[in-house]
């Protein structure tokens, strides 16, 4: 379950959780915008030891800033399938009210960090060893930022939540087919405008099966996002309260109180487009010890949470920064690419035999290799023959070489196969193929 779907399921459970105290919580629909108290003051205090202070305001300003104004919750999605129970998608959400945004950090499962009495290992098995505060404790001593709340959701709940809702209502670009037998996963949704239910919603959450792979899935996971946002504003919803809060006790436990869930369910409805970003945490693929890890580079991470939290942050969605593919995705997109050619755009000598190694090294079968009109291409460009079919097998290599500009993806007369043009930014893309697989 990845982030944003974990966050959609926060949003969902949210909502649906203090609709049923709303009746008897009035004044909280008063100020619809107004987030919980964050409790990090008390936590830093503690945790510096001034608890005490009566200058405590004060200490806290010069010591390490107050931000009063952002209130952080800890997302966990827990898979449950099987019989296991792990942490199966991990993000932090910072609430920002003047700035009115919510930005969220998704970490992956496989980074590496120190678990307190575990020592180095991956995040997630941080909550197998010691539930969701063992969890919290360890991203609290990799960010050094204590995280006000929590709330942990069900795999299974996705689908729930939605049909609560009534289901969402989205164009659906192209048709989706897909079928695993092993995992019992079966997607068939037609293209057009659909009404989709829980199953169906997530079902449209999983596909990846299309060139872009795992950027196709972020950007419908966004997408859907903004559907249920919309109908979370709808007020029919409040006549469902009974069975809303019947079916969400059994689906999350928090440690929010259904006062400021509201808060930050009403908070989150009422943002301006764009106003939640997804980011994925900096870091890169290696292998320590013969396993594979997301080593997190802690500088940037830590710079990217003190600009959430003082409201700086300009950070573009994590579609805009694609994730390199993981040796269980390589040998799918590598089909759907197919034969490419590559032509030197750059003008360096050797250009294209040491290209062809490196997409030759990761099974791409190379045909060809020449130079293109000119040496002048500042950005790589990825070619298809303009009377070919060939725009999908152009997608999936854009993904794999990490180009995400649309306007670099374009149909050419000149070029005989899918090709990749190499421009001046050819060690960006050489480095991010290096990495593929890890």
């Amino acid at each position: 379950m990845k982030i944003v779907k974990a966050f959609l399921i926060a949003i969902l459970i949210l909502a649906a959780t203090v609709a049923g105290a709303a009746w008897r919580i009035k004044i909280a629909f008063d100020e619809p915008r107004t987030l919980p108290e964050p409790r990090t003051q008390a936590l830093r205090a503690q945790a510096l030891g001034v608890a005490g202070s009566p200058d405590l305001s004060l200490v806290m300003d010069e010591r390490i800033g107050s931000f009063r104004g952002v209130t952080s919750v800890l997302l966990v999605g827990l898979d449950d399938t099987d019989g296991s129970r792990r942490s199966d998608a991990i993000a932090l959400a910072f609430f920002n009210q003047e700035a009115k945004s919510v930005h969220i950090i998704s970490i992956p499962r496989d980074s590496r960090v120190f678990i307190p009495g575990h020592g180095w290992d991956k995040v997630n098995h941080a909550y197998v060893f010691g539930g969701v505060e063992l969890l919290r404790e360890t991203l609290w001593n990799l960010l050094n930022e204590p995280i006000d709340y929590f709330a942990t959701l069900n795999y299974d709940s996705f689908p729930r939540m939605i049909d609560l809702i009534g289901g969402v209502d989205l164009y659906v670009d192209k048709k989706m087919v897909y079928s695993d037998f092993s995992g019992k996963l079966f997607i068939n949704i037609p293209e057009g405008q659909q009404h989709l239910s829980g199953k169906r919603a997530l079902e449209y959450a999983r596909f990846r099966h299309d060139p872009l792979g795992d950027l196709g899935r972020i950007q419908r996971q966004q997408k859907l996002i903004s559907a249920v946002m919309e109908k979370l504003k709808s007020p029919s919803l409040l006549f469902k309260v009974p069975e809303l809060v019947g079916e969400v006790v059994s689906a999350v436990n928090t440690d929010l109180t259904p006062m400021d869930a509201l808060k930050l369910a009403n908070f989150s409805t009422s943002l301006p487009p764009g106003g939640i970003k997804f980011i994925m945490a900096p870091g890169k693929a290696a292998y320590i010890g013969n396993l594979s890890y997301w080593v997190l580079d802690i500088v940037e991470l830590s710079k990217l949470v003190a600009k959430i939290l003082t409201g700086e942050a300009e950070v573009a969605p994590v579609i805009d920064e694609p994730p390199i593919p993981r040796r269980e995705e390589l040998n799918d997109l590598v089909a759907r690419i197919g034969t490419i050619g590559i032509l030197n755009g750059d003008g360096a000598d050797g250009l294209g035999k040491r290209a062809s190694q490196i997409f030759q090294k990761l099974g791409v079968d190379v045909a060809y290799t020449g130079n293109a009109k000119h040496f002048d291409y500042h950005s790589s460009n990825v070619a298809y023959p303009a009377n070919a079919t060939e725009s999908e097998a152009a997608e999936a290599l854009a993904w794999l070489c990490g180009i995400t500009n649309k306007s670099l993806i374009q149909k050419n007369q000149a070029v005989t196969m899918v090709s990749i043009i190499l421009g001046h930014d050819k060690e960006t893309i050489f480095k991010r193929l290096e990495s593929v697989g890890f």
